[in-house]
Order: C-alpha cells, then structure tokens, then sequence
C-alpha cells in the first residue's frame, strides 16, 4: 500500500477535526505542518516528528509534501492553493472552497495547468469514510 506524505496548510480548528481520520489512515503520513503561531508548530512538530513552518510559502517548497491540506482561514484558501499546485502538490481544500466564484475558478485552473487534483472537502470531512 502507498503512503501519501501529507503536509498541513493551518493547524486551527478545520486540521483538529480532520486529524483523527488522518492519523488512523494508514495510508497518510503527517511529514509536515505550517501555521503562523509557535506553539502549534512545536506542538505538531513534537506530537507527529514532522517539520513545522511559520509559512504555507516554505511548506509548499518541502520536496517531500505530495499532498498540501488547506485548513488556513478561509480569506487564505485561494492563493494557498494555488501556491501548492504551482509547486505540484495535490491538494484538500477545507469548505468554503474560496470567498469568491472567481477564486474558485482560478483554483481549479491552477490545479489543471498544474497537472494535479484538487479535493473540496467539508466541514468534518474526517468523520467520513475516507
């Protein structure tokens, strides 16, 4: 069975109900998190070993993310989203997709010209059979 190496985009409340889903699937591996606040980077980095950055930006540059979960405040959606597709990493995006129909569809044309997938999951989506 292959492992996703799974990268955290937010470690608020959207990560919280998302984690125990993600944390039981074997298929999932934590590697990484980014989160502006230092207690929720030290703590994911010493509850998971993963590495723990202030930014998306440098989360999205880690070569060994494949997947970014966008769980950052729903204003930050767009453009994180399409800062990890421009850096090909496949892509769960927390409800409300994006503020704007425009920032959908550039979301989706980010992810197309980039070659990889684009998930919108929903509140509480950890508590559906993934």
């Amino acid at each position: 069975m292959r492992t996703l190496r799974l990268g955290a985009a937010g470690l608020g409340r959207g990560f919280t109900l998302m984690l125990p889903t993600l944390a039981r699937d074997p298929r999932v591996k934590l590697v990484a998190a980014a989160d502006p606040r230092p207690g929720a980077r030290e703590r994911f980095a010493a509850d998971f070993g993963g590495r723990a950055y202030e930014s998306a930006e440098a989360l999205c540059a880690d070569d060994d993310v494949e997947v970014i979960y966008v769980a950052t405040p729903h204003q930050h959606h767009a453009a994180h989203t399409r800062l990890a597709a421009a850096r090909g990493r496949h892509l769960l995006v927390e409800k409300p997709m994006a503020l704007t129909i425009d920032d959908c569809r550039a979301m989706i044309n980010a992810a197309r010209a980039a070659g990889v997938q684009l998930v919108v999951g929903h509140s509480q989506i950890g508590r559906a059979h993934v």
